[in-house]
């Protein structure tokens, strides 16, 4: 089968095989760094709840691949709460019996096995990247070079301005560089408002905003000297606003897909805002098109159409800045891909958060008495994804959950708080819009 990241469609159908694939488009699994192998560990768990979302986003006609641990009791009824609930939602979802089940670690061995036993499964493998990970599966060397170099920081930073992107100013350095001059009068030039951007993980667990080259060797302690480093001018957030598209790249045509405002919380990626507010002038969309034609010239496209991120700052004055392609599925995609198919014409905010696994009955029936299309109020609920492992926290064991907020945020975060307490979905107490 065809392998690579395409654009949801049912035009063709899909076997979905997503399981952390960032880290190993550039490292070696076996020999990471103990940060690098929590921010794997963390990401591949994460990615639980992007499997469990694509039973909502796929048709009929795909398959999905999911963690075994979805069919263990104490997750079992819990996936099939959540496909009730697409079933609520959508036309279209992967019946349960197209699932198959995968160890955490061998997940993408067991994938091939899979698929070399049912040849005529799908038309395509469908990854959320094409990268070293899944290599047992695609098996193509130079789809995985376009891709190691169209997701590439530094080959973006270097190239994008020959494509007339701008970006924001930006120098490539090496950890061993980081006593240099150049190094201290890039600081002095921003009053040493930096982001720190390393190769690697998704979610911004590889970038950081630092004020002093002690920081910086603070941040890459633990890697060897010829690591890597963006140093990139850190854009004034009272005057930009962070915003994310995807597009889908086929050999004849770019398309922007969707537009969202990216928002954080406590430095993390934690979801986005969609909304009919969220708009891009023309010109700024003739600039992201650019983009595309970018990854395209290098190799990134195919004919069923592959979706590709960009993260950029729009400034109050018209500016517009590109400091991220991610030649991708992206988180907000999901999302983003649900919502068109309901009638809602309000504001949603998509969000990861975590939930006490003790609570977790208790969450699925508020989600269910809140569901968008049937609950009438000031806000409703979309259940996007959820994952199958603990997160130990404060000594209890918490699941991440995958959710939009529709409508009033404010009167969501009373009322989750008053029904469920604040130990629940506590992150989405500290979105601001």
């Amino acid at each position: 089968m065809k392998a690579g990241s395409f654009f949801p469609s049912d035009k063709y159908s899909s076997l979905f095989a997503m399981a952390g694939d960032d880290c190993s488009l550039f490292f070696d699994l076996e020999n990471l760094t103990e940060k690098q192998k929590a921010d794997h560990l963390s990401n591949v768990e994460l990615t639980a709840m992007l499997q469990i979302a694509l039973a909502c986003i796929g048709n009929e006609q795909d398959h999905l691949a999911v963690y075994e641990e979805y069919k263990s009791p104490e997750w079992k009824e819990t996936l099939e709460r959540y496909h009730d609930f697409y079933r609520r939602l959508v036309d279209q979802v992967i019946p349960l019996e197209n699932i198959s089940y995968h160890p955490k670690f061998d997940f993408y061995q067991s994938v091939a096995d899979y698929s070399n036993k049912n040849k005529d499964i799908a038309d395509v493998v469908n990854f959320y990247m094409t990268s070293g990970s899944n290599a047992v599966i695609h098996k193509n060397e130079e789809l995985l070079k376009v891709n190691r170099n169209v997701n590439s920081k530094k080959h973006f930073a270097e190239n994008a301005p020959n494509y007339g992107i701008p970006t924001p100013d930006t120098i490539i350095i090496t950890k061993s560089d980081l006593g240099n001059k150049e190094v201290t009068n890039f600081f002095s030039k921003h009053n040493n408002r930096i982001m720190i951007k390393l190769l690697g993980l998704a979610g911004a667990r590889n970038v950081s905003a630092i004020s002093s080259v002690g920081e910086a060797h603070r941040y890459v302690l633990e890697y060897e000297n010829d690591m890597i480093i963006l140093l990139q001018e850190q854009l004034d957030l009272t005057n930009f606003t962070e915003m994310t598209v995807d597009l889908c790249i086929t050999d004849k045509e770019i398309k922007i897909a969707n537009t969202r405002k990216i928002l954080f919380a406590e430095g993390l990626w934690v979801g986005n805002l969609i909304s009919e507010s969220v708009k891009i002038s023309p010109e700024h969309q003739s600039t992201l098109i650019k983009v595309g034609e970018y990854a395209r010239h290098h190799g990134y496209f195919s004919s069923e159409g592959s979706n590709c991120g960009i993260d950029f700052f729009l400034g109050k004055n018209g500016e517009i800045s590109v400091t991220e392609i991610n030649a991708r599925w992206t988180g907000g995609l999901f999302p983003a891909e649900i919502l068109s198919q309901i009638q809602n014409k309000r504001d949603a905010v998509p969000f990861f958060d975590v939930v006490p696994i003790a609570k977790k009955d208790k969450y699925i029936d508020f989600l269910d008495k809140h569901i968008v299309g049937e609950f009438d109020g000031d806000f409703a609920l979309l259940p996007i994804g959820f994952g199958c492992f603990p997160i130990p926290i404060e000594g209890q064991n918490h699941f991440y959950t995958w959710q939009a907020a529709i409508g009033d945020l404010k009167a969501f975060k009373q009322t989750k708080n008053r029904e469920l307490g604040i130990d629940v979905m506590p992150t989405a107490n500290i979105i601001q819009i």
